[in-house]
């Protein structure tokens, strides 16, 4: 994904007449993951999050999976205020590629960041990701992450129920759009899974890498992880700072 993006910019800056605007558009952090992480952690340019959900009709996000990921926002960020808003639309698809995912969202997202607020966008699909059938939430953008709600629901086992695996994965992709583990920043801690980049190597934070995979049931003992360990909330601290 990373090296699409990078080369279209390439072929677009390189056009003779490409607006300023356009090029600025295109280098900003809405385009790669993490990068955004600044904005969104800090309050000195946005001091609102407004989380913007389109989800296919059936497959709405759990409201205490929501609240949640408003609490772990609070509670990481600078951010004064999270609102949310809601919408949803029809398909006839049972599987998204990731520029099916991308064409999607330029259909139905309608707000950006603007004035003092900073917007992700989150949706939620039905069927699953084409690339990996095994993916329950993928962020693909510095604004922008998918919610696989129907593999997530398939995912749950014994005691953990599908809205204790909900409430792991919003946070989880959450916490990609910060740029945890590695990504765009090294960490002075250790806590990078070397076979599963930009995840912890911490079962117990919510940044690890079985999270976001329909594996999870035989990668964790007990209930999943929703919040993130001290390694990764340094991280976040020192980001907040300036010091990474």
């Amino acid at each position: 994904m990373q090296k699409l993006l990078v080369i279209t910019i390439m072929l677009v800056l390189a056009t003779p007449g490409c607006l300023d605007s356009l090029k600025d558009d295109l280098v900003s952090c809405d385009n790669i993951t993490g990068q955004c992480r600044y904005e969104i952690l800090r309050a000195n340019e946005y001091s609102t999050i407004h989380l913007e959900i389109n989800y296919v009709t059936g497959n709405s996000p759990d409201s205490d999976a929501l609240n949640l990921l408003k609490q772990r926002i609070k509670e990481v960020t600078d951010k004064s205020t999270v609102t949310v808003s809601q919408n949803s639309f029809g398909s006839t698809q049972n599987s998204y590629t990731l520029e099916e995912i991308l064409e999607i969202e330029n259909e139905e997202r309608s707000r950006f960041k603007s004035g003092n607020t900073f917007v992700i966008h989150i949706l939620y699909l039905n069927g699953e990701y084409k690339d990996n059938d095994q993916t329950l939430g993928l962020a693909y953008s510095g604004t922008s992450f998918v919610m696989f709600k129907e593999k997530i629901e398939d995912a749950a086992f014994l005691l953990i129920s599908a809205k204790d695996i909900e409430k792991s994965v919003i946070v989880h992709e959450f916490g990609h759009l910060l740029g945890l583990v590695n990504n765009g920043y090294q960490s002075p801690h250790d806590h990078e899974d070397p076979q599963h980049p930009h995840h912890s190597n911490n079962e117990e934070s919510v940044m690890y890498w079985a999270i976001e995979s329909q594996d999870i049931a035989n990668q964790i003992d007990g209930e999943p992880p929703n919040n993130f360990d001290s390694y990764d909330l340094d991280d976040l601290n020192l980001m907040k700072q300036g010091k990474l």
